[in-house]
């Protein structure tokens, strides 16, 4: 039989997306280019987790998912936050001794993985390195799995670059909530920005205290100390705790330590919808920047966008618009089901 270029390039889709099983985080190969491509910086992907959990039968997801102690029901977003003096401040809090005698139970060990994404096709959930439901079993997400046109806007703060104010602006315009994943180096630095952040009601998560490689952090005690400096800075200057949503620098993570910010009453973030913005010396221009994340955009998506780039400051409000014009939502990390 003679195939033609769209049958066989189905067919490689397929075997790419659909057939093999790798286990989550073992080791690390190059994946297959898909209508487009991201990955970390390094250049380097762990291996796609076939099986994805949209494909699980529902009473499989659930047992994906699991439950914990020490958590509250997350039935809306009114249940997980209060809003004091215009701060979003989680209702429950993990306690320090529970978090002390939790950690007690595990050991350390350092990243692993660099997160990634395959694309097989525009606009649709692209393939995470790691099985979705194996991430849920962590309190772990990379994307809602679902078909209605939602997503949840992120934005990554390693340090104050000049866009941050613009970027509320415009995201205040479109009456779009959105996280800001801050290091303990920014809060330090820039304590107005940080402030100003969680005063004009956005989310205020965990980006580590020093945006290290986290293979390198491979005690718990290091762990611990990384995500727990920046709580105390971020209650320090806003009198309230910090919302608890944790974003590994470059997505480098493992079960380990996936393990321990779960026990710290995190849940982690990583994403699906990203692209090369993070290089201020090497700026994506308009053009191509709205042109991959327009193809990139799905429904469930968790949107990474650095607050460091001068063409996210640029483009938002277009992009935004486009996205409100193709029937999207926008949603808080709070709502996640």
């Amino acid at each position: 039989m003679r195939l033609n270029k769209i049958s066989v390039k189905f067919m490689l889709t397929l075997l790419v997306t659909g057939s093999m099983t790798v286990p989550a985080f073992a080791g690390t190969r190059t994946v297959a280019k898909g209508v487009d491509y991201i990955n970390n910086p390094s250049g380097v992907s762990a291996p796609v987790s076939m099986q994805e959990s949209e494909n699980l039968p529902k009473a499989s997801q659930a047992e994906a998912v699991g439950s914990s102690d020490n958590t509250i029901a997350a039935d809306s977003d009114a249940g997980l936050v209060t809003i004091i003096d215009g701060i979003r401040v989680p209702k429950y809090v993990k306690s320090d001794a529970d978090i002390q005698a939790d950690l007690s139970q595990l050991s350390g060990g350092g990243a692993n993985m660099d997160w990634g994404n395959y694309y097989p096709a525009a606009n649709t959930a692209p393939v995470g390195n790691a099985d979705e439901g194996w991430l849920r079993s962590f309190d772990a997400y990379s994307k809602e799995i679902t078909a209605d046109k939602v997503c949840y806007l992120t934005f990554d703060l390693g340090y104050e670059n000049g866009h941050t104010t613009s970027i509320m602006n415009t995201l205040k315009k479109h009456n779009a909530p959105a996280t800001f994943f801050v290091t303990g180096a920014c809060t330090r630095s820039d304590p107005g920005v940080v402030l100003s952040i969680a005063q004009n009601g956005f989310t205020v998560g965990n980006h580590t205290l020093s945006h290290k490689n986290m293979s390198t952090v491979t005690t718990k005690e290091l762990f611990y100390t990384e995500l727990r400096t920046v709580e105390e800075q971020y209650e320090t200057l806003t009198g309230h705790p910090m919302n608890r949503y944790y974003r590994p620098p470059e997505g480098k993570s493992s079960a380990a330590q996936l393990s321990l910010a779960r026990a710290m009453g995190y849940k982690t973030m990583l994403w699906s919808v990203a692209y090369k913005d993070y290089d201020e010396k090497a700026q994506p221009s308009r053009s191509s920047a709205l042109a991959t994340l327009n193809k990139r955009i799905h429904p469930g998506a968790i949107v990474l966008l650095h607050a460091t780039s001068a063409t996210n400051d640029a483009i938002l409000d277009e992009l935004l618009t486009g996205w409100e014009a193709a029937g999207y939502t926008f949603k808080s990390l709070d709502e996640l089901p």
